[in-house]
C-alpha cells in the first residue's frame, strides 16, 4: 500500500497516488492498520478496496482470494491479437513469464488459455 500510494518511481504508482488514492492517517501505523484488519485477516488473501476510488481505510478495504483481486484488478485490455499471441507462445513458455510480458497476473493467463473467459471475443 505504501509504496504504491507514495512512491512515484514504483510502477503502479500511477494508478494509486497518481491517482490521488492515500492510505488514511491511521493506517500510517502499521499497528493501527493491523488491529483494524485482523479479525477479518486469513493466510493467502490480499487486501481490497471495495470503492476502487476510494483510499486505503477500514471501511473501505477487505481481504480477498488472489483471483477474486486478479477479477477486479485495473489492467490492459488484452485485444484479439495479444490472446492469440498468449495462446501461441504459452506453448513454448510459462505462465509467469508471460504476465510479465503483457503486464498481466499469471491468473489472467491461465484463464486466456485455458479458454475460461471471453477476452476480447476469442
Amino acid at each position: 500500500m505504501n509504496t504504491r500510494c507514495y512512491n512515484s518511481h514504483c510502477k503502479p504508482y500511477k494508478n494509486y497516488g497518481g491517482r490521488g488514492i492515500k492510505i488514511c492517517d491511521r493506517w500510517l501505523k502499521f499497528e493501527n492498520f493491523r488491529d483494524d484488519m485482523i479479525s477479518t485477516y486469513r493466510n493467502n488473501l490480499s487486501i481490497e478496496r471495495i470503492n476502487n476510488d476510494g483510499d486505503y481505510e477500514a471501511n473501505n478495504c477487505r481481504w480477498i482470494t488472489l483471483l477474486e483481486q486478479v477479477k477486479n484488478k485495473r489492467m490492459q485490455k488484452l485485444n484479439k491479437d495479444k490472446v492469440k499471441e498468449i495462446r501461441l507462445k504459452y506453448k513454448f513458455g510459462n505462465g509467469k513469464f508471460l504476465a510479465k510480458e503483457y503486464g498481466v497476473c499469471p491468473a489472467v493467463i491461465s484463464e486466456v488459455v485455458n479458454y475460461k473467459r471471453n477476452y476480447a471475443n476469442c
